[in-house]
C-alpha cells in the first residue's frame, strides 16, 4: 500500500475488499444499487458469485447481511449513511 497516493476512502474500501477477497473466501459484499458509487463494483467484478446487488432497499440488505453472517460469512454491507440510517431503523 503506498501512503503517499492520495486517493477517495470510497477507492480505497473498494481495493481493500477485493485485496481480502483474494484471501478469505468467506467475505461477501451487499450493495444497495450504488456500486459504482461505493466501488465495491471492484469486489463484484473479481467475485461476482460473492457480491449481492439487494436493490434500493436497505433494510433488506442489513437484515440479509446479519443474517447470512450467522451462517460464517463475513458480510460487507455498502450504501450511503444517509439511506441506511434512513430506512434501515
Amino acid at each position: 500500500m503506498n501512503i503517499d497516493r492520495k486517493i477517495a476512502t470510497r477507492q480505497s474500501y473498494g481495493e481493500k475488499l477485493a485485496e481480502l477477497g483474494k484471501t478469505n473466501k468467506n467475505i461477501v459484499v451487499f450493495d444497495a444499487d450504488l456500486s459504482e458509487a461505493t466501488k465495491t463494483s471492484i469486489f463484484a467484478k473479481q467475485f461476482p458469485d460473492r457480491f449481492f446487488d439487494i436493490g434500493i432497499a436497505e433494510q433488506d440488505m442489513i437484515s440479509t447481511a446479519a443474517g447470512i453472517s450467522t451462517f460464517g460469512k463475513i458480510a460487507f454491507a455498502s450504501t450511503f449513511a444517509m439511506f441506511a440510517t434512513r430506512k434501515s431503523i
